[in-house]
């Protein structure tokens, strides 16, 4: 799923934007980019090892993804929370409960003691989904859990298959916060990333609009790539 449009505002800030909220604004658009970067590779690897006859592999990258995908989406609250709101970033709510995940990865070392030891929870958690098959239409939930296992239980629902049309979905992470069980459906968490993008786009836009600001292209200034090249010595 792309968050960003095409020509996205975010991609494209006026010169006359203040400074300091154009490097907020900015620094938003790629932590857009890297959400949606993690969120592909995720869907990619559990799609992978999803298949028939697959082989397990890679565990630890398809981990570092979804945690990945926790850290990017924290990390975009505090950014958005840098700039005014009139309704006091009400726009942020539906995204608001990847803080206790942001919390528990802070602080695992805390968790051992806390509540991983006594409830056998795996340090980095369990990743549950769904994989339909395209061509049977047989919809299958799948388990994935980090590191060695010593006994787990998982909730999950089954959904309408009819209303799935890929063959990933419902990426749920599931891990400890001190004494409970919490969990995140990661895609319904892109979604509302998604939504929440939309919505500043046409808020941004609507605005430069109104202030007769001109969208800059930056692609000549925008994460750009330095090569510095060694002079060769010679005698």
């Amino acid at each position: 799923m792309k968050i960003l449009s095409e020509n996205s505002p975010f991609k494209m800030l006026p010169l006359e934007m203040i400074e300091y909220q154009r490097m907020i604004f900015d620094a938003i658009r790629i932590t857009f980019e890297m959400i949606e970067n993690e969120y592909s590779l995720l869907e990619e690897k559990l799609n992978k090892i999803s298949q028939e006859n697959s082989v397990k592999e890679n565990t630890s990258q398809i981990f570092a993804s979804a945690w990945a995908i926790v850290d990017h989406s924290s990390r975009l609250i505090k950014l958005f929370q840098k700039l005014p709101s009139e309704s006091n970033h009400k726009v942020l709510e539906n995204i608001l409960l990847v803080n206790a995940f942001r919390n528990t990865i802070q602080h695992l070392h805390e968790r051992i003691d806390e509540s991983m030891f006594e409830n056998k929870s795996p340090y980095y958690g369990i990743l549950v989904w769904h994989h339909k098959n395209m061509i049977t239409e047989e919809l299958t939930p799948k388990i994935l859990v980090s590191g060695l296992t010593f006994g787990f239980s998982v909730n999950f629902k089954m959904p309408e298959i009819s209303e799935l049309n890929q063959e990933i979905s419902s990426i749920t992470i599931q891990t400890f916060d001190k004494k409970k069980v919490i969990s995140m459906d990661l895609s319904l968490l892109l979604e509302n990333i998604k939504s929440l993008c939309i919505t500043n786009e046409e808020k941004l836009g609507k605005f430069f609009k109104t202030q007769g600001w001109k969208l800059c292209d930056w692609s000549k200034r925008q994460d750009i790539m330095i090569n510095i090249k060694s002079e060769n010595n010679t005698n």
